[in-house]
């Protein structure tokens, strides 16, 4: 079950995608180079995996950002910097709508390629370090013949 599904306080979409940010630190510090956080190409498709399903999920989120932001009344709105006369709130909405779109289209592109990734990973698998048996090896090994 969902977090947001259990019993208990909700949390705000804010204090979700705080949360997403601060694991997505955390997975960039976890997976450092020379921390060994991937021991065999298992570990790596998994992860390739989980981004891409965030990936996958995230132009839905922008969206209805977007679409919250529009369905508030522009004269409820008040620009506090404005650039220039025409730069109302129609037009920041407007504006935030376009470049929310963009950002789709452009995970849209990223996970095409991560989803690639991930698919290309899913054929790899570890192979054991050849290693030269133990002359105790040979013994143990006689003895149980």
């Amino acid at each position: 079950m969902s977090p947001d599904r259990a019993p208990g306080p909700a949390r705000t979409p804010y204090e979700i995608a705080n949360a997403i940010g601060e694991e997505i630190r955390v997975l960039n510090h976890r997976t450092a180079v020379g921390v060994g956080a991937f021991p065999d190409p298992a570990s790596v498709h998994d992860v390739i995996t989980a981004l891409h399903a965030i990936l996958f999920h995230l132009p839905q989120a922008l969206g209805q950002a977007a679409a919250g932001l529009a369905a508030i009344p522009s004269g409820q709105i008040r620009v506090a910097l404005a650039d220039d006369d025409r730069d109302t709130a129609a037009a920041r909405q407007a504006r935030v709508s376009e470049e929310l779109a963009r950002a789709a289209e452009i995970l849209e592109v990223a996970r095409a390629h991560v989803a690639s990734a991930s698919a290309f990973t899913s054929g790899l698998d570890r192979t054991a370090p050849a290693v030269e048996p133990e002359p105790l090896d040979d013994l143990v090994s006689g003895y149980h013949d």
